[in-house]
């Protein structure tokens, strides 16, 4: 069980009573084999059967067997958190699948272009999720609403838009539940269901999450992550916005998940004339967070969280975004990156956000700097909770952050 369900900073660890009451039947259950473990397999043939084709993507036959065996053998699920995943792996198969039947019975799907999509990306906590959710708000906006992303794709065309036909019911129910189960992520990353989301849902449809963003410990799935992974989910991330923009129509995807900053490189390989809005925060602070977000998240799913492992996590993390970052930010031309510090977004949010479509020359909106100001007004930052972290919590000091993260502030070719 978690040796601490309250770390220092007042977060609290782990699911509700009922779910903590529940993980106590494990031992019970696995010495009766009946563990929920993730059958690929079977999982596969009820898809199939659902939807009366096997025409799996080689991309998903890749990554599939390879993240089920860490979920099943490093994770060190609760069997509450088993439970999730194996359904989660169900959810996902059924939706790369609804993805491939959208697209046989129409294939002018793939005749979709992407242009100029509005990418926002940098490390976890650097103000990602505020700033997208302000450009959505661009009349000519299109975006991932949670709803959308948890069932992306209709059985029916026809009233499947705003998810008429029962996925936007089906997601507000899954987001309740997500609500009682982690209070403490709602702190965090707050979600309403039509609020404009992350690819993560994107990624993990076709079981091609980049190393480090899950809701669990999956270090042999990171490191079988390669180039080959990373060429691979931008083409299944790009075959799937073809198939949404087809379905609904609109100028420009705004997109953001933190992800996207150690697959930049590929990225542009896949959508060349994007628009990446490139956010920075001092590592003192977006270290401590993103642990306690991890902390967060992993005991959702397990009961043995190591708290020195995710300080250790995250400072990996850390680093190998910022390598891959500078990296791959040489490829970037000027007129295509726009650079943000935390400090300057916090302190006039929506003059940021119309600032980043002036540079871009997207179409103006008249009324978008109005819409921004109510959301602001409507949306504190602490609406949900303040989200306190504490360094010590997970065996770090200032200095070790320091020497691991001393790095030059990143900067496009151009010097954008």
């Amino acid at each position: 069980m978690l040796r601490r369900r309250r770390l220092s900073s007042g977060v609290r660890l782990g699911p509700p009573l009922p779910l903590r009451l529940l993980n106590t039947l494990g031992p019970l259950i696995k010495s009766l084999g009946l563990w929920p473990r993730i059958d690929v397999e079977r999982q596969m043939r009820a898809t199939e059967k659902k939807y009366k084709r096997d025409n799996w993507t080689p991309e998903l036959k890749r990554a599939l067997p390879v993240r089920a065996h860490a979920f099943n053998e490093d994770a060190d699920l609760s069997l509450f958190g088993a439970l999730v995943i194996r359904g989660q792996f169900l959810k996902s198969m059924q939706n790369a699948m609804a993805l491939e039947d959208l697209i046989a019975r129409h294939p002018q799907i793939l005749d979709e272009r992407i242009r100029r999509p509005l990418f926002v990306l940098g490390l976890a906590r650097t103000g990602t999720t505020l700033l997208q959710r302000l450009l959505s708000l661009h009349s000519g906006a299109r975006y991932l609403p949670f709803w959308e992303g948890y069932t992306p794709y209709p059985r029916e065309v026809g009233h499947h838009q705003g998810g008429k036909d029962g996925r936007h019911r089906e997601a507000a129910n899954r987001l309740k539940l997500l609500n009682w189960v982690g209070p403490e992520f709602n702190k965090i990353h707050p979600i309403e269901v039509d609020d404009p989301e992350e690819c993560y849902h994107l990624f993990r449809n076709h079981f091609l999450v980049s190393p480090g963003f899950d809701f669990a410990y999956v270090p042999s799935y990171w490191r079988w992550w390669d180039a080959k992974s990373h060429t691979d989910v931008y083409r299944m991330h790009k075959r799937q916005l073809q198939a949404l923009q087809w379905l609904d129509p609109r100028q420009h995807w705004v997109l953001k998940c933190p992800n996207h900053l150690s697959g930049l490189k590929y990225l542009l390989e896949a959508y060349p004339d994007a628009r990446i809005v490139y956010t920075r925060r001092d590592p003192m602070k977006t270290v401590p967070s993103l642990c306690s977000l991890a902390a967060v998240t992993w005991s959702m799913t397990s009961d043995t969280v190591d708290l020195s492992k995710v300080g250790e996590f995250a400072l990996d993390l850390a680093e190998r975004c910022e390598a891959a970052g500078r990296a791959a930010l040489q490829l970037v031309p000027r007129d295509q990156i726009v650079h943000v510090e935390y400090e300057d977004l916090i302190a006039d949010p929506a003059a940021m956000a119309m600032s980043i479509y002036e540079r871009f020359g997207y179409p103006a909106d008249a009324q978008l700097k109005a819409r921004m100001t109510r959301w602001l007004a409507d949306h504190p930052s602490d609406k949900h909770g303040r989200h306190n972290y504490a360094l010590e919590d997970f065996g770090l000091t200032p200095e070790i952050i320091r020497k691991r993260l001393a790095v030059p502030v990143l900067r496009s070719a151009a010097g954008a």
